[in-house]
């Protein structure tokens, strides 16, 4: 998005008050674009509860997010806040991303069926050729959990998974073990995976990156992507 038409939804957002510290980000987002949840939300001068307010946002109205970056916890296990402009931040969970419409463009198309991955929209879309079939709303890696980028093709399919933080590369501050991951789709070596979401809560909102790496997609959703791929299904990630 350029830069003018980015000033212009950052001052329909919110109000600004004054020039604050900068934080760098972890995550660059590119222009998500979402909505604003209930309860008005505050702005703060760096991602955490602590800074001081130095806006509020507008309950329903149009966002858009310049990156995403490592922050508090505030709520559950979600350290994700969204950078609006330098100096401005909202934590995640008062972000919603509404199911669009139609899935954006795909960079490259690939024959048969194949699945499209948007690390900037937090849209996932299965294709037919060059045709989108279906797509859903998604939850990509967190700030330093970051997806990874490229083409990938699915390597291991597990209906029901148990999924270990003692099994990832480095620690995390919360460990979890977590039974019965419904139609878990491995595109990596390493444990990325297509799969889904059943813990995520109102505190870890869909469309926003709140995992280890993984695309976590609610159930139904989940078991669609399921059947439309098999071993050797195309998975292409980008931003």
């Amino acid at each position: 998005m350029k830069a003018t038409v980015l000033r212009v939804v950052v001052a329909l957002a919110f109000s600004v008050v004054s020039t604050l510290e900068m934080v760098h980000p972890t995550f660059a987002a590119g222009g998500w674009q979402g909505v604003v949840g209930s309860g008005n939300p505050n702005v703060r001068s760096a991602p955490s509860t602590s800074a001081p307010i130095v806006g509020t946002l507008t309950t329903g109205s149009p966002i858009v997010i310049q990156a995403w970056v490592h922050g508090q916890m505030v709520e559950g296990v979600n350290e994700t806040w969204g950078e609006i402009a330098p100096g401005r931040y909202v934590y995640s969970a008062n972000l919603l991303k509404p199911k669009p419409s139609s899935p954006p463009p795909a960079p490259q198309t690939f024959a048969g069926h194949w699945i499209d991955v948007n690390l900037t929209q937090q849209i996932i879309t299965a294709y037919s050729g060059s045709t989108p079939a279906f797509w859903a709303v998604m939850s990509s890696g967190a700030p330093g959990w970051e997806t990874v980028t490229g083409t990938y093709r699915i390597l291991r399919r597990v209906p029901n998974e148990t999924m270990s933080s003692a099994t990832l590369r480095v620690s995390v501050e919360v460990p979890y073990d977590l039974p019965n991951v419904l139609y878990t789709q491995y595109f990596t070596d390493f444990g990325e995976a297509i799969h889904d979401n059943y813990w995520k809560g109102p505190d870890s909102p869909y469309g926003v990156p709140t995992s280890h790496g993984c695309i976590g997609l609610l159930e139904p959703q989940a078991k669609q992507f399921w059947d439309w791929a098999q071993l050797g299904t195309i998975v292409n990630i980008h931003y």
